[in-house]
């Protein structure tokens, strides 16, 4: 992996992040939508929360997933970059 393509898996990382984060706005709106249709203000309240909870909880399962990815990379460059110098240095 070059230079030039870890920085451009850091990048993607980071703009997948941020549009995670931007939705974290709309779970609060899927999930009132979700719970419009129940008469009982303390059980819509509780499903509205639960809904947020597994939404909010499915999107840090994805951060992590892509974090444990990129630094997977990360280190795979990393040790291919020392390997490369370690070689260089030896000759």
């Amino acid at each position: 992996m070059t230079t030039k393509t870890a920085i451009k898996h850091t990048f993607l990382g980071l703009f997948v992040l941020f549009g995670l984060t931007n939705l974290s706005g709309c779970a609060s709106a899927l999930c009132d939508a979700q719970t419009d249709h129940a008469t009982n203000p303390l059980q819509r309240e509780n499903t509205r929360l639960e809904c947020e909870r597994q939404v909010m909880s499915a999107m840090d399962e994805h951060e992590r997933k892509q974090q444990a990815e990129s630094d997977a990379q990360f280190k795979a460059y990393m040790d291919k970059h020392l390997k490369a110098q370690h070689l260089k240095t030896q000759e």
